[in-house]
């Protein structure tokens, strides 16, 4: 499943910079399994929940700026093909044609 992937990568990226355990650049990418290019973009997504992230060349790791903590909280839910078709993706369906009649759907 590539959204667990996703998450679980982000969290071992997280612990790693926490600990400033996390190598130089190339180094980092091969702990996390992933390619360089890739690893900067995990960083962004990182960046983009608020933490400053830098790199000190004397310990060679990263390293939080400022504090930061992560919190990652999901569920997941197989559900059936019945209950797919109650879903709306959050807006209300209501079928109509160019002329603004209604279809009503059975």
């Amino acid at each position: 499943m590539n959204f667990l992937k996703q998450i679980n990568r982000i969290k071992e990226t997280h612990i790693l910079i926490l600990n400033e355990q996390t190598g130089n650049p190339e180094e980092f990418a091969i702990k996390l399994h992933i390619s360089r290019s890739h690893l900067y973009n995990v960083l962004e997504s990182l960046k983009d929940f608020g933490a400053v992230i830098k790199y000190s060349k004397k310990s060679e790791s990263f390293y939080y700026g400022s504090p930061f903590d992560l919190e990652l909280h999901y569920s997941l839910k197989i559900i059936s093909n019945d209950e797919t078709k109650e879903i709306f993706g959050g807006f209300l369906l209501r079928p109509t044609l160019l002329d603004g009649t209604l279809l009503y759907l059975q």
